[in-house]
């Protein structure tokens, strides 16, 4: 009997091993869960930032587009009859009879070519929905809430 203790007892863990092993993989599944979720934390927060730029980008076209506006708006009153009328009166021009009008003949290679128009960008308000689809905006949490536990999308 003294012989099979003696082996028994060699091939047998001492308790504060078997403690110290435990610890260890607590302590290594702890190291394992904050890694996640400071993975998530911090693609949240690219995603938040990532966010406020495009929404900043945005805003900025939308004025650029209401300054051109603005400037097509002015630039097409400077153009009006009435204001090349105005502005020639002013430098001395007057108009011209069809009895003093005299017209010259013109190859048809000496005209300009025809110019291609310009489709002018219609205004578009922001909208509260994100630009992208709600597979990459969604965070960690909430996946894992959704698709694990099976919640009802909205």
């Amino acid at each position: 009997m003294n012989r099979f203790h003696r082996m028994t007892q060699a091939y047998r863990e001492l308790p504060w091993r078997r403690r110290v092993r435990w610890l260890v993989g607590v302590l290594a599944a702890a190291l394992v869960v904050a890694l996640v979720f400071a993975f998530e934390v911090h693609l949240s927060s690219q995603a938040l930032v990532l966010d406020y730029r495009l929404r900043a980008l945005q805003q900025q076209t939308l004025n650029d587009e209401q300054d051109i506006v603005v400037l097509q708006t002015r630039l097409a009153a400077m153009r009006s009859v009435d204001a090349l009328s105005r502005q020639a009166e002013a430098r001395g021009y007057r108009p011209v009879s069809p009895a003093q009008e005299h017209f010259v003949p013109v190859p048809p290679n000496a005209l300009p070519k025809a110019e291609v128009a310009v489709p002018q960008a219609a205004l578009q308000p922001l909208t509260d929905t994100p630009p992208l689809p709600e597979a990459y905006t969604i965070s960690l949490i909430h996946w894992l809430s959704r698709y694990l536990l099976l919640e009802p999308t909205p």
